[in-house]
């Protein structure tokens, strides 16, 4: 087969990858939301439902690398393409781009669809606790906090009772899979950059961008997503510096 068949059944195949991938993403959109508030907002289901998402998208992705492998590599050396040469590697880059754009979309849209049903879920907690909580003296509707996964206390403007306002198993039980979501997108940017960057000193095999310099674009991700945690709940301020060295301490170890 010639070289310009053998590219254009390469061009094919990615154009096909791709267009399935969407697909996934596309019908994802439009289920895994209605799932979600089906089920009443339950978490669990929500993220093994994302899971097997997940998994069908990636499967698409790591079909690309495995096809290269097992047949276009040698379809093109059989057209002449010498491994190795300019031609070569430009064929096999195209493969290795699209694959990591493809990650690269999976990751944004994980992030996206976990914020909104966090988002979701926070609002759905709130105006249920915002039912419940009344002042326990004169029975008066007290305004719940936006940041409501602690105890604090509320005075009643009506008759100045002190009131504690306690969250609630389901409120502290939803702390962790809101606020990890929030942080995520916050630090979504920063995430995608550190990984471009990798990327790049990847495909072209040295280190145009220095240890230093993906260091940095890392260190402002975990920033970003430690810090919206504190705006969240403000007493994780006690353990920032802790959760930034563990959560960097990788950047050091390798």
């Amino acid at each position: 087969m010639s070289f310009s068949k053998t590219q254009n059944r390469w061009d094919g195949f990615l154009k096909k990858i791709e267009e399935r991938f969407q697909e996934v993403l596309e019908k994802t959109e439009a289920a895994l939301p209605l799932l979600f508030e089906a089920t009443d907002f339950e978490t669990t289901t929500f993220s093994n439902a994302w899971q097997g998402i997940y998994s069908q998208a990636s499967d698409l992705i790591y079909k690309i690398n495995d096809t290269w492998d097992e047949k276009v590599e040698e379809a093109f050396e059989n057209a002449g393409i010498d491994f190795g040469s300019d031609q070569f590697n430009q064929e096999r880059d195209k493969g290795y781009r699209i694959q990591f754009e493809l990650e690269q979309k999976l990751k944004s849209y994980e992030v996206k669809i976990f914020a909104n049903a966090a988002k979701k879920l926070v609002q759905q907690v709130q105006d249920i606790l915002s039912n419940d909580f009344c002042c326990s003296q004169c029975q008066a509707k007290l305004p719940v906090k936006s940041n409501f996964f602690r105890s604090y206390y509320s005075t009643c403007e009506y008759c100045q009772t002190v009131n504690t306002f306690e969250p609630g198993t389901k409120a502290r039980n939803i702390e962790h899979f809101a606020i990890h979501a929030l942080g995520e997108e916050a630090a979504l940017q920063y995430y995608l950059s550190y990984e471009e960057l990798k990327f790049q000193n990847y495909l072209k095999d040295k280190d145009i961008h220095k240890k230093e310099e993906l260091d940095a674009q890392y260190q402002k991700y975990v920033e970003t997503y430690l810090k919206k945690r504190i705006e969240i709940i403000p007493d994780y301020k006690d353990r920032y510096e802790k959760d930034l060295k563990a959560k960097t301490a990788f950047l050091t170890n390798y």
